[in-house]
């Protein structure tokens, strides 16, 4: 009896061993291996932007900075710079400090900032005053220069008629001219703004003897400064 019943529960043992189903292993589609390898590419590449940004953000290069401001038109010596070390961005337009000498001599083309980077097209090679041209200064009233006026404009001078004038004198033909200086702050006494402005030789004792004078913007042009091969005057 005894050894019948051991018979029949290692029988009942045995057909639950063979029912049981078997354990597998995880076995991924081919669809889901991809999207893994592909996850496991970006993740790799993540990594290496990364390491790359971070090897490049500690290098710095010398350039050339303005320790002054310099007006328009005045010849730069190396005393108008310092050397300071900026990150290597290959999108800022600077000057190396070892160009130095390539830039002591020539013309600040427009006014130039204290604390700015220096940049090749802030200078030219040649006198901003052009051959057969005169600076002259005149002043105008606060408000009455033209928005978006800057250094190099092209500008036309009108001369309106003065109170005495005699109603069958000619009034003067109007002047072109490019602005070479601008005003910085009005003067104490008369609340006038100083302009420069360079103009034909023939045209400068005009300007500078007329009592009143109305500045008009123009279309920028040509700028002869910016070609040093140019000897035209302006206008």
């Amino acid at each position: 009896m005894s050894m019948t019943s051991n018979r029949r529960a290692a029988a009942a043992t045995s057909r639950t061993e063979a029912g049981a189903p078997r354990s597998a292993g995880f076995r991924p589609s081919s669809r889901s291996r991809l999207r893994i390898a592909a996850g496991a590419l970006l993740a790799v590449a993540a990594v290496a932007v990364m390491l790359l940004i971070f090897s490049t953000a500690d290098k710095r290069i010398p350039v050339l900075q303005l320790v002054h401001d310099v007006p328009a038109g005045q010849q730069v010596t190396a005393d108008d710079f310092r050397t300071i070390e900026v990150s290597a961005d290959p999108t800022l337009e600077v000057v190396h400090a070892g160009d130095l000498d390539a830039v002591v001599g020539g013309y600040a083309k427009v006014r130039m900032i204290s604390g700015s980077l220096l940049a090749m097209p802030m200078l030219q090679s040649s006198p901003l005053v052009a051959p057969g041209s005169a600076v002259v200064a005149i002043t105008i009233p606060t408000g009455e220069l033209p928005a978006g006026l800057r250094e190099r404009s092209q500008v036309q001078l009108v001369f309106p008629p003065s109170a005495g004038r005699v109603a069958t004198d000619p009034l003067p033909a109007p002047v072109t001219g490019r602005v070479v200086g601008l005003p910085t702050t009005p003067d104490s006494v008369t609340g006038k703004l100083a302009l420069s402005i360079e103009v034909a030789a023939a045209d400068a004792a005009t300007l500078a003897s007329a009592s009143d004078v109305r500045v008009v913007l123009l279309d920028p042009g040509t700028d002869p400064a910016a070609d040093p091969t140019t000897s035209t005057v302006p206008g």
